[in-house]
């Protein structure tokens, strides 16, 4: 794959940077979250869950925080949050080839740690066909996203907050129209519009690329893209083709779920802690 990285790489210099570079500190907020003035009442008022702690969730940002999978999660969070100083970048779409790459868990994660370094942060299930991050988190999804955009009243939030946590939820919902009529309507428009403005990230876990057209909805309307494959599992041909659907400019990076390394062994023994779900953040590394 490298040639294909080589071309990601001249389209979007952010995606080649190597990982050494994302050294800003955790525990700063960004300038959009320092600039929030006062309590939003539909994000204080939310319903408050415990995010579970189970191995079959695999949260591992959340219960595993010493694995490599962890580090490698709060590399990623850091290249966004410096990349979010130079140029537009809020709503960040999780996306995957295929179904079964692990998109939902990396998109869950990704939340997790930016909201655990004082990210005001919205986790948006944005697969309207299959949803699943309500389930993964032991929630309550029967309303959601798509309810809030057939009701346009911002007020009768479904938003569910973490404890513990500056982490909202926001759930599909349940889809009764076609997905694609609802988010190509002014409504989700406009609630996208005024989440960016309540939160300093939103990550979006929308369906696979291959084969609905939802992702590429979902892609137009965010800042980046972060494309998860599986190692040894994606199909090239498919991979190739999701890549050319997706502006260059907004492929952010790539997300290797299940890489195998010694990495992760040396790491492993060093903080005697291990992951189950592995990350290559970018394409410069492997863990």
């Amino acid at each position: 794959m490298s040639r294909i990285f080589e071309a990601l790489q001249q389209a979007n210099p952010d995606f080649g940077r190597p990982l050494s570079e994302a050294s800003e500190s955790p525990q700063r907020l960004s300038p959009f979250a320092a600039a929030l003035i006062g309590e939003v009442p539909v994000m204080e008022e939310a319903s408050q869950f415990a995010l579970p702690r189970d191995s079959e969730s695999r949260l591992v940002a959340w219960t595993q925080p010493n694995s490599l999978a962890a580090e490698n999660l709060r590399t990623l969070s850091a290249r966004l949050r410096q990349s979010q100083q130079r140029r537009q970048l809020r709503r960040i779409l999780v996306t995957s080839a295929v179904q079964g790459d692990g998109k939902s868990t990396i998109s869950a994660n990704l939340a997790i740690t930016l909201a655990a370094q004082g990210e005001r942060t919205l986790l948006l299930d944005g697969d309207l066909h299959q949803p699943s991050l309500a389930t993964t988190l032991g929630v309550n999804g029967e309303r959601g996203f798509v309810d809030w955009c057939e009701e346009s009243d911002l007020t009768a939030s479904p938003l569910l907050r973490a404890e513990g946590l500056p982490l909202w939820i926001l759930p599909a919902g349940i889809c009764k129209d076609q997905p694609l009529n609802v988010l190509q309507s002014s409504a989700a428009s406009e609630l996208l519009r005024q989440l960016g403005e309540w939160f300093s990230w939103i990550v979006i876990d929308s369906p696979p690329l291959v084969p609905l057209t939802d992702a590429n909805v979902w892609a137009t309307a965010s800042d980046a893209v972060l494309l998860v494959v599986r190692e040894g599992a994606t199909p090239r041909k498919a991979l190739a083709k999701c890549l050319e659907s997706v502006e260059k400019s907004k492929l952010f990076a790539l997300v290797m779920n299940d890489a195998t390394s010694q990495e992760e062994r040396y790491y492993r023994d060093y903080y005697n802690a291990s992951g189950p779900v592995r990350v290559v953040s970018k394409a410069a590394s492997k863990g």
